[in-house]
């Protein structure tokens, strides 16, 4: 249940097609440059979608699990240091839901979309 990153992407124009993410802390490290995701799961608690690359997410389902105690979940944390920069996380036509862990306790635990990393 602690950070280890499932899939480190830095390759430009990657393109990941119905491909399955799982970890808890940084799963997905959207590194640098242009990548898109399609009908991909990922699962995740804290920053688990983070990097500085052009990232689109789509149709893709996002399971948000259980974080260790006292801890929240964020889904995306965004790497961007230039204001100049026109990278991103776009999250297109997905869903955020809690996965099986999560569910029974979901009222207790915070969860945000995205923070700057």
């Amino acid at each position: 249940k602690h950070q280890a990153v499932a899939l480190r992407s830095g390759a430009d124009h990657s393109v990941f097609y119905r491909c399955a993410f799982k970890g808890f802390q940084d799963t997905l490290y959207v590194y640098a440059n242009r990548q898109f995701y399609r009908d991909c799961n990922i699962y995740g608690t804290i920053d688990f979608i983070f990097g500085n690359a052009v990232t689109v997410l789509q149709n893709c389902n996002i399971f948000v699990r259980k974080p260790m105690s006292n801890q929240q979940n964020t889904v995306t944390a965004q790497g961007r240091t230039d204001p100049n920069e026109n990278t991103g996380i776009v999250i297109h036509n997905c869903r955020i839901t809690a996965s099986s862990d999560l569910k029974a306790i979901q009222n207790s635990v915070k969860t945000y979309l995205g923070r700057p990393w």
